[in-house]
């Protein structure tokens, strides 16, 4: 079975219900929303290997804020868009499009949740709740709430060096017209590097490359100062290179939990 992408789970949440249907001037950007910015993930679930490329693909003005339109395909399909708000020290959820069935849904919030935030410190938990409307089912409207506790740390592996991430478990929760479903999945996160690992109860996704800072690092020239940045996130100073759009990617070596 392949992983529940997080718009799909608010969204088959509500089909169950339904009759028929960055800190420093320099740094890229701590919580990775530059367009061009790109993740690829290899998964392996209950029925066989897949890959999952997730993208920054560009920027949509919503009310009196700029939201960042993230892209996801598995094995070169698109499967799902997330709306995702830069706000100063914490990313939040505003909806998005899930594909399902042959049909795209588009899904909106009526107030972002929050999805991520830095400072991040072991044994923090936020939880935020919001009106949830989807398109394709009219006359519906459920209210959704996304629980995010910081449950542990990780030490992740790079050629050049070690840093630590951060172990989170994510609770969704969808409720109205007579059902209350929740859905729970893991993920790790590192500062300014992103999201290196998913893991559900059937399916696991590890981060194998990625390009950051909208496309501009590569791995030969800017590794060992992106590490150090990453490793020490207050302080470090770190000059993007201008080598062009996808110039280049990092891979990670390995993982371990702490």
């Amino acid at each position: 079975m392949k992983r529940l992408t997080l718009l799909a789970v608010f969204l088959l949440l509500c089909l169950h219900s339904v009759p028929g249907a960055s800190t420093a001037a320099n740094l890229p950007d701590i919580f990775g929303l530059e367009v061009g910015n790109t993740w690829l993930y290899q998964s392996v679930g209950d029925d066989r290997p897949f890959t999952v490329l997730d993208r920054v693909v560009h920027t949509m003005p919503h009310a009196s804020t700029t939201l960042h339109v993230m892209e996801r395909r598995e094995n070169g399909v698109r499967i799902e868009t997330q709306w995702l708000e830069r706000k100063p020290g914490q990313v939040r959820l505003w909806g998005g499009t899930s594909d399902l069935g042959g049909t795209t849904y588009t899904m909106q919030f009526s107030e972002g949740l929050v999805q991520l935030w830095y400072p991040m410190h072991e044994g923090e938990s936020k939880s935020t709740a919001t009106i949830l409307t989807i398109k394709e089912l009219a006359g519906h409207v459920f209210m959704a709430s996304m629980a995010v506790d910081v449950v542990g740390k990780k030490r992740v592996s790079f050629p050049s060096g070690v840093v630590t991430g951060y172990k989170i478990r994510y609770q969704t929760r969808v409720w109205g017209h007579g059902m209350d479903e929740t859905a729970t999945f893991i993920q790790w996160w590192v500062p300014y590097l992103g999201y290196v690992k998913y893991e559900d109860q059937q399916t696991v996704d590890k981060l194998v490359s990625f390009s950051i800072g909208g496309g501009n690092i590569t791995q030969d020239a800017d590794s060992g100062t992106l590490i150090a940045a990453i490793a020490n996130p207050i302080t470090a100073e770190y000059g993007k290179t201008n080598h062009g759009q996808g110039a280049g990617t990092m891979s990670m070596a390995s993982q371990e939990d702490q």
